[in-house]
Order: structure tokens, then sequence, then C-alpha cells
């Protein structure tokens, strides 16, 4: 996979060769905007060669693997950062931060193929601080009040996350040498082996917004501009999934003990991003609940991983995680781009946006739809591919999930209510043509992969 990589390093090229142009006084020039675009394109060719692969592929002698589950995931990055790119376009140029915001996009990515894939220690740590830094700044990019704040809280909340991220490869290290990836057989499930699944559920509990390591995120998805959001929530959110997958599924493999703890875990997620969402009228705080809720959904699959590794339902759970993380950057990268632009308020700005704006109402509501889970819509497929295995291991687990995206249904609706319902006065925000063609296509894009999604679902 020589021309993988060589993509892969030409998003590297692309993300340090900015900030020379800006010293060379091209950093307000198109020419910054045209080099960000290479390289997102470049990662998603690299993307699309992984993914056309059969076989597994190892680099740097195994310490970084990528399976179709993983390349899938990588598509789904690469796609929400074409999708910002469009949206945002040249916006970013009068930021004080400027060219930082084009800059950080291909060295996102650039983390993610190391990320996602990561089969060492080594490779844990350092891809874990590049993506994670990068993103702490992304989100104050923009320079108002309400995203420094934000940032704030995010660094704060990230420090810690990679400080336990730390003592989790110090216990890993203790007690299984230096392999990274050490099953733990159900027998061996004591002491230690509780240490080494507490920390990473931990570390990753912040990172995701698991409960109860949940309650930074609504002040800061909720906060921030909507648009490094957008990157946050839609691009970085996938590579710590395709992570916590690959580290929790392979070490505790075959553990009941391990499966039932993150089935409580899932159980208070959904729970209590579903419910938290019910309380809001404010588009972005709703999206920032919902996004809770949807990791609820994502780890409870991994029970099923977990509790009968290898078997026909483990691997349609598998696939469920990856169709279901592609379903929610889908929804989520275009409507916090969108949230940015119109507005956030569902009884204001956005009351009626259907008599201003139909193109962008039509799709905002396939959008809402996908991730409440209408057929045929790929968000229903995702949730299928979850739910269905869940069965296999608790149905009071599954009956937990579907009384959940019911609760979900009542604020996805009163959002699309207010969307179609005529505002009282003539609402003056315009939506500008780049960040409608973005719902648009992402509503077309999500119909679509709705109608291939059992093809989808043979790559994994």
């Amino acid at each position: 996979m020589m021309i993988a990589e060589i993509l892969v390093y030409i998003t590297l090229v692309s993300s340090l060769i900015i900030p020379l142009m800006d010293a060379l006084g091209y950093g307000r020039s198109r020419a910054v905007v045209i080099v960000s675009w290479v390289g997102v394109a470049s990662f998603t060719i690299a993307s699309i060669i992984l993914l056309s692969t059969s076989s597994v592929n190892e680099f740097y002698a195994g310490l970084v693997v990528h399976d179709s589950f993983t390349s899938l995931i990588l598509l789904g990055a690469s796609i929400a950062a074409i999708l910002v790119l469009i949206a945002v376009n040249m916006d970013a140029i009068v930021w004080p931060s400027n060219p930082a915001f084009y800059s950080l996009i291909p060295l996102i990515l650039f983390g993610l193929f190391y990320l996602a894939g990561a089969n060492s220690i080594i490779t844990v740590i350092a891809s874990w601080l590049l993506v994670s830094v990068a993103s702490y700044v992304m989100v104050a990019l923009p320079g108002d009040r309400e995203s420094r704040l934000a940032a704030i809280r995010y660094v704060f909340i990230g420090a810690t996350a990679t400080l336990i991220i730390a003592l989790w490869a110090s216990a890993t290290l203790i007690g299984a040498g230096i392999e990274l990836i050490t099953p733990i057989k159900p027998r061996e499930f004591k002491s230690e082996a509780f240490l080494v699944l507490s920390l990473a559920l931990a570390a990753f509990g912040f990172k995701l917004g698991v409960v109860p390591f949940h309650w930074w995120l609504p002040s800061v998805y909720g906060r921030a501009d909507g648009r490094p959001i957008a990157i946050v929530a839609g691009i970085v959110k996938l590579g710590f999934i395709a992570l916590i997958v690959r580290i929790i599924s392979e070490s505790f493999a075959g553990s009941l003990d391990a499966a039932f703890i993150i089935a409580l875990i899932a159980i208070a997620t959904m729970t209590y991003g579903n419910i938290a969402a019910l309380t809001t009228l404010d588009l972005q705080r709703l999206l920032a609940y919902s996004s809770i809720a949807h990791v609820g959904y994502i780890i409870s699959a991994l029970t099923v991983i977990i509790a009968e590794p290898n078997s026909p339902v483990s691997k349609l759970a598998l696939a469920g995680v990856a169709i279901q993380s592609i379903a929610y950057t889908l929804a989520k990268t275009p409507l916090f781009t969108l949230v940015a632009e119109a507005g956030r308020e569902l009884e204001g700005e956005l009351r009626g946006l259907l008599a201003r704006d139909n193109t962008t109402a039509i799709s905002s509501t396939i959008l809402l739809a996908s991730l409440l889970g209408i057929p045929p819509l790929i968000g229903f497929w995702g949730k299928l591919f979850i739910f269905l295995p869940l069965a296999s291991y608790s149905i009071i687990l599954l009956i937990v999930a579907l009384v959940n995206s019911g609760i979900s249904s009542v604020y996805y609706i009163r959002a699309l209510r207010n969307i179609v319902t005529p505002a009282a006065t003539q609402q003056s925000r315009i939506i500008r043509d780049r960040y409608r063609a973005v719902v648009v296509i992402s509503a077309i894009a999500t119909i679509i992969l709705g109608l291939i999604a059992p093809i989808i679902i043979r790559l994994i």
C-alpha cells in the first residue's frame, strides 16, 4: 500500500506548507484553500484505496493496521472534511487565527490515519496527542468569546483524558509486556484487567462524551462556533470511535464482565443524551446532546463484539458501528455548519426555514430523519445493524435502546415542526449557497448510502 502511504504524506505536507505560505505573505489568498483541498483530496483517495483492498493493510512493521472497518471510518472522516471545506471556503480567512483552520484540517486527517489504526502503545500516544492538540486549537480559531471559553474547557478535559490514557498505557505495559493488544480471557478479569478497562473507558469516555464523563460536551459542542465543531464532532470523534473499538474489543474479547460494564455505561449514556435533548430549543445544543446519545448506541454494540467475538452477530454489530458512524457524521457535519450560518434557535432564526429556503429545509429534514433512524436512510441501517445483534446479548439492553430511540423522536420531530412552521415575523438571515450546498449534498448522500447500505455491510 505504498501509494496510500504516499498520499497520506501528501496530506501532511499540505498542512505544513500553509504556514510557510503565510510567512511569505500568501496567508490570505485563495491558494491557501487550494492547498488544504489538495491535502483532503489526497487523504480521501488513500481511504478509498485502503477500502478497496480485501486484505488487512499493515504499515511500519505492524505499528499501524487498517482493515475494512477502519478504512470505512477514514473515508467517512474525509467526506466530512470535504463538506466543511465546501461550506467554509474563504470564510476563515478573516479569522484572527488565519490560516490555521486550513492547515489543521489536513493535519487532523493525517493524525486520524494513525489513531484509527494504532496497534502499539507508542502509536496510540503519539496519534492521540497530535489529533487532540489540533482539535483543541481548532475550537478556538474563530476568535469569539464563546469559542475561546469552549476551547479552554476542551483543553482541560483533553489534558485529563491524556493523563488517563498515559496511565492506561502504563497499566497495559506492566500487565502485558510491550504489546498493545493482548487478549484478556474471562478467567483473567480480576483487579488488573478491571484497572486497564476502567482507564480505557475513562480516557475514551472523556473524548467521546460517555456518561459519567460527558459533562463538558454540551458546553463545548453547544457553545463554540459551529464550523470548528463540525470538524471535532464529524471528523475527530470518528478516529476515537475506531480506536476504542480496536482496543476494547481485542483486549477483552470473550469477557462477559467487560461486556456487562460497557452495557451499563451505554444505557446511562444514551438515556442521558436523549432526555437532556428534550430540554432545549437550541439546535446546536440539541445536536450536542444527541451526539452523546449516539455514542451510547455505538458503544452498546461493543457488548456483542466483546461477548461473542468472531461470530456472525459480532460482525454485524461491527458493521453497525461503521455505518452508524458514517450516518452520524453525514448529518452532524452539515447541521453544525448550518447552525453557524443560519442561527441556532428553533423558535427564533430557524423557525419557518421551509418558507424562506425550502431546499435547505427539506435537506435538513432528511438529515434529522436519518439521525432518528427513518428508513430507508443510512441512519436506519446503522441503528438496525446495531440493535439486531443486541438481542443475542441482552433483550433488556435492546429494549432500552429501542425506548431511547423512541424518546429521540420527540425532540427531532419538534425540531422538524419548527423548521416547517411559518415564522410570525420575517427572518433576515440568508443562507449562502455554499452552506446550502453542503446540506443538500449530505442529504442526497444519506439517501443513496441508505439504498446501498446492505451492500456496504459486505465490505466489513
